[in-house]
């Protein structure tokens, strides 16, 4: 990630504390999606895969996303139970994780091939969808900065907002 992102990221971090930078970043995501041309995305603020990304005739993901500034995430039975329902409606799991250190990016690896529990992030490394990030990273970044006066301000409030503009759907609870 650029210095600026990381910059930003950290701001975020330092206001609204980790739990709800997971959430935030979770939006970007779902918003660089939309920004790369994916035609269905849906977000789920609280219960279930955290976004659904789908082009018409293409590839579709169900993907929980995970933040952290340590060198390992958790990934939660529920975590694994929700992708794996997703797949039933042929949806390819995916894990998204960010690093929030420098020079760390996301990166998007097969869900199925990750285990319960604590996951360092670099042995998520051989499990990657090159293809994926590289198409996607560019959009997230971009969300990011474009939105980042609004979040510091609003938080996940102007975020639901830019979502509801972009037509991206919603499910909070």
């Amino acid at each position: 990630m650029k210095t600026q992102m990381y910059e930003q990221l950290g701001k975020l971090l330092e206001k609204y504390g980790p739990q709800e930078l997971g959430k935030l970043c979770q939006k970007f995501v779902a918003i660089g999606f939309r920004m790369a041309g994916y035609g269905h995305v849906v977000e789920r603020g609280v219960q279930g895969v955290d976004v659904d990304a789908a082009e018409e005739g293409g590839p579709k993901y169900a993907i929980e996303v995970k933040t952290t500034t340590k060198g390992s995430v958790t990934v939660e039975r529920k975590d694994i139970e929700g992708l794996e329902m997703r797949k039933r409606d042929g949806y390819e799991a995916v894990l998204a994780v960010l690093r929030v250190t420098r020079f760390s990016d996301w990166i998007f690896v097969r869900a199925d091939k990750v285990k319960l529990g604590s996951v360092f992030v670099d042995s998520l490394r051989p499990y990657r969808l090159c293809e994926l990030e590289e198409r996607i990273r560019p959009f997230i970044e971009s969300a990011s900065n474009e939105h980042f006066d609004g979040t510091m301000c609003e938080g996940q409030k102007y975020l639901d907002e830019i979502l509801r503009q972009k037509g991206i759907g919603q499910q909070v609870s």
